[in-house]
């Protein structure tokens, strides 16, 4: 008989398999650079939450979210040393953790990540 294999499930899984295969991403920004964390959920109308440290971030002066289609993103546009931290998406009771680190070389144009 053959032997079926399975892919794990999560009960509460709101993000695509492809972002959970690592669920911590470190991601490095030089100073003044933009920075943009990136994920992918498994409804295009789902909202998410993106909490810095534990707490919930909301759009302000040089940080805001964007969703485009499946994609859920928070941009930095400059990025500062009280930015460096950890980062969480949040979505249906799962979540996604970021690690935000500054670099300390200054490269000309963007960092984009898209997971």
């Amino acid at each position: 008989s053959e032997v079926l294999k399975r892919l794990p499930t999560f009960p509460n899984a709101a993000f695509s398999t492809t972002d959970r295969e690592s669920v911590q991403r470190e991601v490095k920004a030089a100073l003044s650079q933009k920075a943009t964390l990136s994920c992918e959920v498994l409804d295009s109308k789902m909202e998410v939450k993106w909490l810095k440290d534990g707490k919930v971030l909301t759009s302000s002066k040089g940080i805001h979210m964007e969703s485009k289609g499946k994609t859920r993103e928070l941009v930095i546009d400059r990025m500062e040393k009280k930015d460096a931290g950890e980062y969480t998406c949040e979505a249906g009771g799962d979540k996604l953790v970021f690690k935000l680190q500054l670099t300390g070389s200054c490269y000309g144009g963007d960092l984009y990540l898209v997971h």
